[in-house]
């Protein structure tokens, strides 16, 4: 669970989820036809016993902007407050105490609000086309909590697009001084572990996509030093279909090295493995390889 702070919109899921949601509402689909294809294109999401919750809240608060909030969905909520699961996630996951209250107000409040039909239904909006705010193949740098550097990746950039995403990879690069293309060229991607059910983490690699309507909103100070060539190419509709926020660059990273122990995943998988298109190499090697056996034989 990618979360960032105790509000409702404060997690990797919400920033998804919501998305996708106003993204079909603004092109027109009524809203029952948006919950069902969203319920039926992320059962990952509603089986997690970390994520569920999450999901059912950003349904909830999406349809209660459209002023047509389900009774099914309302009694989900209802459900997740009374039950206090929320509640019961955040303390296993080892959460301050001032952070699980604050939650718990919080979602009461969300059940408040949205206990009262919404006066006015959210405006469908025109699409605003955006550039991506980094170029593929940057090399950017930025400290952490603690004075040191850090550098993640620039994999893919969209251009003229509504989003403006740029896909991310976060580095193992951490120096006291500032990392140089050497270290990029040398540098493997972190790994963070996932709950999914009550007791089982798997890791995933920190690749995600990144809006470029949301930078301006970023506190982290990132600094280009160089580029370094791409040749692969990715897609945002089915490459590493992670969103997240740009100040999660940092988060994540200053929880990793506060407790290595815990969090640390020897994971083996190069930034160069990302960016040299590894399959055109081998499908080019081996057309020649048989154009050889044809004539030596």
């Amino acid at each position: 669970m990618g979360t960032y702070g105790t509000g409702i919109s404060s997690n990797d899921v919400y920033e998804d989820i919501n998305y996708k949601f106003f993204e079909l509402y603004n092109q027109g689909m009524k809203v029952p036809a948006i919950t069902k294809k969203l319920i039926k294109e992320n059962k990952e999401l509603i089986d997690s016993y970390e994520d569920q919750n999450n999901f059912w809240i950003t349904i909830a608060k999406s349809q209660w902007e459209c002023k047509a909030l389900e009774p099914e969905i309302f009694n989900r909520i209802k459900d997740i407050v009374a039950s206090g699961k929320d509640i019961e996630l955040w303390k296993e996951l080892e959460s301050s105490q001032s952070d699980v209250t604050k939650r718990k107000k919080v979602l009461e409040n969300f059940l408040e609000k949205i206990s009262t039909e919404k006066k006015t239904a959210r405006k469908r909006k025109v699409k605003k086309i955006r550039n991506a705010i980094f170029e593929k193949g940057d090399c950017l740098v930025f400290k952490l909590t603690n004075g040191d550097f850090c550098g993640v990746f620039v994999l893919e950039s969209e251009k003229e697009t509504e989003l403006g995403l740029n896909l991310i990879a976060v580095t193992n690069i951490k120096k006291t001084d500032k990392p140089n293309l050497e270290d990029f060229e040398n540098s493997t991607i972190l790994f963070g572990l996932e709950q999914f059910g009550k007791t089982e983490f798997r890791p995933r690699k920190k690749i995600s996509w990144y809006y470029a309507q949301h930078f301006k909103k970023s506190e982290t100070e990132f600094e280009k030093i160089g580029q370094l060539e791409v040749d692969k190419k990715y897609d945002s509709s089915k490459d590493y279909q992670s969103f997240s926020n740009w100040d999660n660059l940092k988060t994540f990273q200053d929880y990793y090295y506060a407790d290595l122990k815990r969090n640390k995943y020897e994971g083996n998988v190069s930034l160069q493995s990302l960016r040299k298109n590894t399959s055109y190499k081998n499908e080019h090697t081996s057309f020649w390889q048989k154009l050889k056996r044809k004539f030596s034989s």
